[in-house]
């Protein structure tokens, strides 16, 4: 492909100290089955400090290499591919996720199949590691699967590999979930339509991303694709899921789930999404039941400190970033072509049950 040609996709992964994981992604970008196709690869190394982008740069001459100057976390280094990349349709590729050979065809080809309205398909997002499904009260190594139904299907062999995402969904007391968590990939068969993408493998149009924005960079990360996604379905598009496209993910391994990273960005940044996108009732709800049960936990020391500590500094952001999220609202309300009412008929219930447990 010469330099004045525009390939038919750019793929992107943004990684931060990540030398022990982007490598094997790379290395599966690189067998993939383009049947023709051309893709773009771009590695965004977020100011990493183990020497990742020195080793991208050194093993992988074929992808370009973004160095940023500092962290700017999930949304930022995304963005400084997003906001200027030429190709018809970008896909998102978590650094730590693997993809399967057949991954970026299977996005493109169907994408491009799909009718202009459909500005995002999500891949299947499978975890790496494989696990024994647990009952117990059948002890022993005959193992079984929970069904849809809540009854048990035999696995002889007792491993199975575990959805990490089928794409993103919303519930109706304002929680994002991944869809099929933990749910047996091999009886996993969800509906086409979700609302949201997951992140850590997506493909967007890039006509789409200019109509209603990318990401935005003061979520850093996490639920920075269910808001993109949010603000897509107010643009009045929808999402879709890719069942052809496989990754398998090392859910969680670049920032740790638990942790206090995780932790403060997870809960101060679902309440942003929903101030800019939710109608006013489901956003004024999730905000006064955080700050009731804050005050609950700090003061009946229900919780350790860190915990309470970390949900202070939640509200402190929030409230700092509360009018600038505001006018972000007021600019989505201008520009919707679908109301807010009808989004919020695609969110799904609380569950009420658990479905079986898993030991690695």
């Amino acid at each position: 492909m010469s330099a004045s040609q525009v390939a038919d996709v750019t793929v992107v992964t943004v990684t931060y100290n990540g030398a022990d994981l982007v490598g094997r992604c790379l290395d599966a970008l690189a067998r993939q089955e383009l049947g023709g196709l051309t893709m773009d690869v771009v590695v965004v190394d977020n100011a990493s400090q183990d020497g990742t982008a020195d080793l991208v740069a050194e093993r992988h001459p074929g992808a370009r290499l973004i160095r940023s100057p500092s962290n700017r976390g999930f949304a930022g280094g995304n963005n400084l591919v997003l906001d200027t990349v030429a190709t018809p349709y970008v896909i998102l590729l978590n650094n730590d996720a693997v993809p399967e050979p057949g991954f970026v065809s299977a996005l493109v080809r169907e994408l491009a199949a799909s009718p202009p309205e459909v500005a995002c398909l999500t891949a299947t997002v499978l975890l790496a590691a494989r696990f024994r499904a647990v009952d117990p009260d059948l002890p022993g190594p005959g193992a079984r699967i929970t069904g849809p139904d809540g009854t048990y299907a035999p696995d002889p062999a007792g491993i199975v590999t575990l959805v990490n995402s089928t794409g993103n969904q919303v519930r109706t007391d304002g929680y994002g979930e991944d869809r099929g968590w933990l749910a047996d990939a091999a009886t996993h068969h969800p509906a086409p339509e979700v609302f949201g993408f997951c992140g850590a493998a997506a493909i967007l149009r890039t006509s789409a991303l200019r109509d209603v924005g990318t990401f935005d960079e003061d979520f850093f990360l996490y639920y920075e694709d269910t808001d993109l996604s949010w603000r897509l379905r107010l643009g009045g598009y929808q999402i879709q899921h890719c069942p052809a496209a496989v990754v398998h993910h090392e859910h969680a391994a670049s920032t740790g789930e638990g942790t206090e990273l995780f932790r403060f960005h997870d809960g101060r940044n679902r309440l942003l999404m929903l101030v800019k996108n939710a109608s006013s009732g489901l956003a004024s709800r999730a905000v006064l039941r955080y700050v009731v049960t804050t005050a609950s936990v700090g003061l009946r020391r229900r919780q350790p400190w860190p915990l309470v500590r970390t949900r202070l500094r939640v509200l402190s952001s929030f409230c700092r970033l509360l009018p600038r999220m505001l006018r972000k609202r007021r600019a989505i309300t201008r520009s919707a072509r679908t109301s807010r009412a009808d989004v919020e008929s695609l969110l799904v219930a609380q569950p009420t049950r658990a479905t079986g447990g898993y030991r690695s």
